[in-house]
């Protein structure tokens, strides 16, 4: 149990399809604290991808950050893209924290990780089964979902391991990591706030 003045932050990460974004909705909702948004959203992701004929996931990560057409990017503005990238999260976590809240992405259990009064949280699962939700909660075609999980899994990791030398998959970042598989928005919802509840009485 920690006490100090710092209000209480959840950071969450997931894997494409672990439903992620209503989660942290009801996380909210349940703890009536802000939510705020990852950075870059699916479609945002798919769009780059697209227009990528390199297929590099470090070249689409980086030209998330920039707008920039992956393949006109040379090494060097993919190293200065990946620097302001960084200090954008940088400064939104930072600043987001001071108030406490929900935070997804961005880099949040890397940047937070010293904070006292925050949890860092995982989502992930099966992997057909986080394609077979993403493609009913977005109203997509299971194919369009499936290509989706693979590059989107593996572009957010390259973009987290590029602007910060972090693996987000990385088990040491998180206090607990969850299999939404087989649970509801309710359910993960409610164990992320009993959690939260232990952390900051």
């Amino acid at each position: 149990m920690q006490r100090s003045d710092h209000p209480l932050v959840i950071t969450l990460w997931e894997t494409y399809g672990s439903n992620m974004e209503p989660v942290a909705a009801r996380v909210g909702e349940i703890l009536g604290i802000p939510v705020h948004a990852q950075a870059f959203s699916s479609e945002d992701i798919e769009r780059i991808a697209a227009e990528d004929r390199s297929g590099r996931a470090a070249r689409l990560a980086h030209g998330l950050s920039t707008g920039a057409t992956p393949a006109e990017m040379s090494s060097q503005e993919i190293e200065t893209a990946g620097r302001a990238h960084a200090r954008e999260c940088l400064e939104f976590v930072e600043s987001r924290a001071a108030d406490g809240g929900v935070i997804q992405g961005r880099n949040g259990a890397f940047i937070l990780r010293d904070r006292p009064n925050t949890l860092h949280v995982k989502l992930d699962g099966i992997a057909e089964k986080r394609v077979e939700r993403a493609a009913a909660l977005g109203g997509i075609p299971l194919g369009r979902a499936a290509r989706r999980q693979h590059s989107e899994d593996e572009i957010r990791v390259e973009t987290s391991l590029l602007s910060f030398g972090c693996d987000p998959r990385d088990i040491e970042l998180y206090d607990v990591i969850l299999n939404t598989t087989f649970q509801d928005t309710e359910e993960t919802a409610q164990i992320i706030a009993g959690l939260a509840r232990v952390r900051v009485p």
